[in-house]
Parts: C-alpha cells; sequence; structure tokens
C-alpha cells in the first residue's frame, strides 16, 4: 500500500497544483478582464468628452460664420444703399440748370494748366463751349456722361464729369459722415 499511498499523494499534490494554477489562472483573467473593461470605460469617457467638445466647437463656428454672414449682408445692404445715395448724387447734380453748375465746372477748368481737348458730356456741351478758353481748349466729340467733361492732352489726361468727382472727391471726403447719419438709428 505504501506504492498506492504515494500515488495517491502525487495525485493529490498533483490536483493541487492543478487547482492553484487553474485558480491563479483564473484570478489572472478576472484582472486582465477589470482591467480592460477600465481601460474600456477611460477610452469611452474620453471619447464621450472629445464628442462633447468638438460639438461645443461646431457649434461656436457655425454661430460666428452665421454672425459672420449676418454682418456681411448687412454690410452690403449698407454698401448698395451708400451707392444708391451717391447716385442720387449724380443725378441731381446732373438736372441742375447750368447757372447752379457753372461755378464746378469753372474750376475744374481752372484746375487744368495744360493746352489739351475737351471731351463735355451732351448736357454740358453748350455750356463748356462756352466757358472754356479757346486759347488753351479745343472742344471735342461729347461723351456718354451724366455731366461734366474729360480733359485730353498729349501728357494727361484728366476727368471732370459728375460721375468721377462725386466718386473720386465727394464719396471719400463724405461717406463715413453719411453712413453715419444714414445708420445712426439702426446702430
Amino acid at each position: 500500500m505504501a506504492l498506492q499511498d504515494i500515488l495517491a499523494a502525487i495525485s493529490a499534490q498533483a490536483d493541487r497544483r492543478i487547482t492553484d494554477a487553474r485558480s491563479k489562472h483564473q484570478r489572472s483573467l478576472t484582472q486582465l478582464r477589470e482591467e480592460s473593461e477600465r481601460a474600456l470605460s477611460t477610452k469611452k469617457q474620453e471619447l464621450a468628452l472629445q464628442k462633447t467638445q468638438r460639438k461645443a466647437q461646431m457649434e461656436a463656428k457655425a454661430k460666428t460664420h452665421a454672425a459672420m454672414h449676418e454682418r456681411n449682408g448687412e454690410l452690403k445692404k449698407k454698401r448698395e444703399l451708400l451707392d444708391r445715395t451717391y447716385a442720387a448724387v449724380v443725378e441731381e447734380l446732373a438736372k441742375l440748370p447750368d447757372e447752379k453748375i457753372e461755378p464746378l465746372l469753372r474750376t475744374c477748368l481752372k484746375n487744368i494748366t495744360t493746352k489739351g481737348t475737351i471731351h463735355p458730356s451732351h448736357k454740358h456741351e453748350k455750356l463748356l463751349t462756352k466757358l472754356a478758353d479757346s486759347g488753351r481748349f479745343t472742344v471735342g466729340e461729347t461723351i456718354d456722361a451724366k455731366g461734366g467733361f474729360l480733359f485730353v492732352s498729349q501728357t494727361r489726361e484728366q476727368d471732370c464729369t459728375l460721375e468721377h468727382l462725386v466718386s473720386e472727391v465727394l464719396r471719400p471726403a463724405t461717406e463715413l459722415e453719411t453712413s453715419h447719419m444714414l445708420f445712426a438709428l439702426s446702430a
């Protein structure tokens, strides 16, 4: 029986080792599973946070874009109103009788120091023929303009049309003040 006892002892010891190994393996698997679940949970939280942050960024970007779009539309409308206002100024200047527009045209002629040709608008052809010093200016063909004239010499060209005077002289000098007057109520 001694052999039987030794075999039983070896078998019992092997069973204990197998049980211990299974138990150790089970603990290791449980620990790996728990670590994996913690890592997965942490990753899910990070992704949820990133998603929330990205959503907030996209919403902020969309709001900024919408505000810019609205502001650009408003600025475009204001620019159109200013353009119409200055176009109306040109129309009103063109309607002025010759005696009212004469000082402006006379001043434009005085600012020209060289000899050359004046190309008047249809509206002011007679007035400019009367005002222009025939020693310095020759009157050329009429141009398509609301009023005023275009001066041309061999070395220089000067635009004294009403459209040019309003857009290049009057508008830069008065646009800021005009904007304040037109848009003070909407601000």
